[in-house]
């Protein structure tokens, strides 16, 4: 991805913004910024050259949301989903995993006796992204990150092969291995000092 693509990718942004600002037409300013198109020989000594450097591509990347408001959820990754696109970046798959239910307890001071019981369901939702260049890497991933809405959790992964396996989660891996470890439900105690 060179110098044109990133052009063309700021020149595309600012048209949809034209479009829904409902501007007639696109502001003249833009046409100043059009890059001049040379012939290979008039700019460089070989054509590897004509396209500028070469930027590496992260080949496979999940973005993986966790929560426990199922709406907000399902709004935010198809946010992540439709930001990633109108970024040029291509959206490889995306789904779902069960969620994971949580029952937690608390105890009565200085006894066994239940105070009160909580059931929780953590929501999980994974976006896989192909060939994300790495310098829109950086500005896919703060903006992603400055739309994150309250109570949500957001890991971002290279994908593995274990991780489209239903109800793997991503996020969670062993002290010492790169096997993901696999949560079922837990019970949590809180126990109060005197």
């Amino acid at each position: 991805m060179g110098v044109a693509r990133c052009s063309q990718l700021a020149r595309r942004s600012l048209s949809s913004t034209c479009q829904r600002l409902h501007y007639k037409e696109e502001p003249p300013y833009l046409d100043t910024y059009r890059p001049v198109s040379l012939s290979v020989s008039e700019t460089c000594a070989s054509p590897e050259q004509a396209g500028g450097p070469e930027v590496p591509d992260y080949p496979l990347v999940n973005v993986q949301i966790k929560g426990y408001d199922f709406t907000v959820l399902e709004h935010y990754g198809k946010w992540i989903h439709s930001t990633a696109l109108n970024m040029g970046i291509d959206v490889e798959d995306g789904w779902a995993t069960p969620c994971e239910k949580q029952h937690i307890q608390t105890f009565k001071p200085n006894t066994n006796k239940v105070e009160a019981d909580y059931y929780l369901q953590i929501y999980e939702r994974n976006i896989q992204m192909a060939d994300l260049p790495s310098i829109m890497a950086p500005v896919f991933l703060e903006v992603v990150q400055a739309g994150l809405p309250q109570g949500v959790e957001l890991n971002v992964h290279e994908h593995q092969p274990e991780y489209t396996e239903v109800g793997c989660p991503l996020a969670v891996l062993g002290p010492h291995s790169e096997t993901p470890l696999h949560c079922t439900s837990t019970t949590v105690k809180r126990l109060h000092s005197s």
